[in-house]
């Protein structure tokens, strides 16, 4: 029997973490989308999980709510 992945569950953490590291230092989706050029739905539809968030935009969001990558993913699985 194969062992079922935790990947999934691992990417609605780390939009959770986005989500709650964006709102803790006041940084509003608009802000977020313009840094990563993209549209606000757009933005909208990755931290709702619509939308796919690739390395890059994610290294791009990191970069502005200034938490490097070691300190976001402490704590995933």
């Amino acid at each position: 029997m194969k062992k079922k992945s935790n990947a999934k569950s691992n990417y609605f953490e780390i939009l959770k973490k986005i989500i709650a590291s964006r709102s803790h230092k006041g940084i509003t989706q608009i802000t977020i989308a313009e840094h990563i050029n993209i549209g606000e739905s757009g933005y909208f539809k990755i931290e709702k999980g619509k939308t796919k968030l690739d390395l890059e935009r994610l290294f791009e969001i990191l970069e502005l709510l200034e938490v490097s990558p070691e300190e976001f993913f402490k704590g995933v699985k």
